[in-house]
């Protein structure tokens, strides 16, 4: 009688490997993408918060002299602006180096790369320009 492995069972465990490493790979992207619009929802709301503090105590908004038109923003960006009653208000672009958060990465681009929080003058909402995608759906706010 011969002692070893068979090839069968060598076969088998390389079948087991790759689907468990298959699995993995496939719950951990999920988990990295998940984890990724956490943080893009927390930085909209702390944008939010710190735009809504500065124009407690400064009683004008943190904005830069560019105004965005809501008819040339994305189409989905419109209909959140519709949702919530901001689509007639003006919408300024927030100026990042006015918040006092420097754990938010983004917004401090252009109006040409869309990287910029911008602020309904009525409402206070704070939307990002650029928006994120997740499962196939674009976010612009929380």
């Amino acid at each position: 009688m011969k002692k070893g492995v068979t090839l069968s069972i060598v076969l088998i465990a390389i079948v087991i490997m790759i689907t468990i490493i298959t699995t993995a790979s496939v719950v951990g992207a999920g988990a990295i993408n998940t984890a990724n619009f956490e943080d893009f929802k927390s930085m909209v709301s702390r944008t939010a918060d710190a735009v809504n503090e500065y124009y407690i105590k400064n009683d004008t908004l943190p904005v830069t002299n560019e105004i965005v038109a809501a008819d040339t923003v994305s189409n989905e960006l419109k209909q959140l602006l519709a949702q919530r009653g901001d689509i007639n208000s003006k919408l300024y672009v927030v100026d990042m180096s006015k918040i006092d958060d420097s754990t938010i990465e983004n917004g401090n681009g252009n109006l040409n790369n869309k990287d910029v929080y911008i602020v309904a003058e009525e409402s206070l909402n704070v939307y990002y320009l650029k928006g994120y995608t997740y499962r196939s759906v674009k976010y612009f706010s929380y």
